[in-house]
């Protein structure tokens, strides 16, 4: 008995993960003392851009609720989508049923600081950069924000040396 023959005809289609592949987006760092209202603005003013706040914050639960501010920009022109968010948060831990009033101790809960990307927990800001093609120039971006006041450091980061739980919460 002759085994049967095989179908030449057939297609084989791979599917690759296109999680890994993050070419079209730029992660830029940026360690400043401003606050983000101000960031935003010397943003806007320096790389023409017009990043406006996103209402409601961006939220993390991690044994209680942190809030990061962030601001958006549309670039219609070039099809980018540009995020300015900050890196760290303030919040209150376990405080469920601590009821807030003026004369009320707050003495229930725990401060606690949660970071959006613990990786760079010296880090002040980022900006995600979207949709970016082989005609954007990193270089002269980073030149432009070298020249705002009180950036002391501006560099890009590689999307691969950050945990998937980073990678996580930059979806949003």
């Amino acid at each position: 008995m002759t085994p049967p023959k095989k179908n030449t005809t057939e297609i084989i289609h791979k599917l690759y993960d296109d999680d890994t592949y993050n070419d079209d987006i730029v992660l830029i760092a940026l360690k400043s003392n401003m606050p983000d209202y101000k960031m935003a603005y010397c943003l806007n003013k320096q790389l023409g851009v017009h990043f406006k706040k996103v209402i409601p914050e961006i939220s993390i639960n991690d044994n209680g609720t942190a809030f990061f501010r962030s601001f958006n920009y549309h670039d219609q022109k070039n099809h980018l989508i540009w995020r300015l968010f900050e890196n760290k948060s303030n919040f209150v831990e376990n405080s469920e049923n601590v009821n807030f009033s003026l004369f009320n101790s707050n003495d229930e809960g725990f401060y606690a600081t949660n970071y959006l990307i613990p990786e760079w927990k010296t880090i002040d800001f980022f900006i995600l950069i979207e949709n970016i093609d082989f005609l954007f120039n990193t270089e002269e971006l980073l030149e432009k924000i070298q020249t705002i006041k009180n950036i002391s450091t501006q560099f890009i980061i590689e999307m691969d040396t950050l945990s998937t739980k980073s990678q996580k919460n930059l979806i949003f």
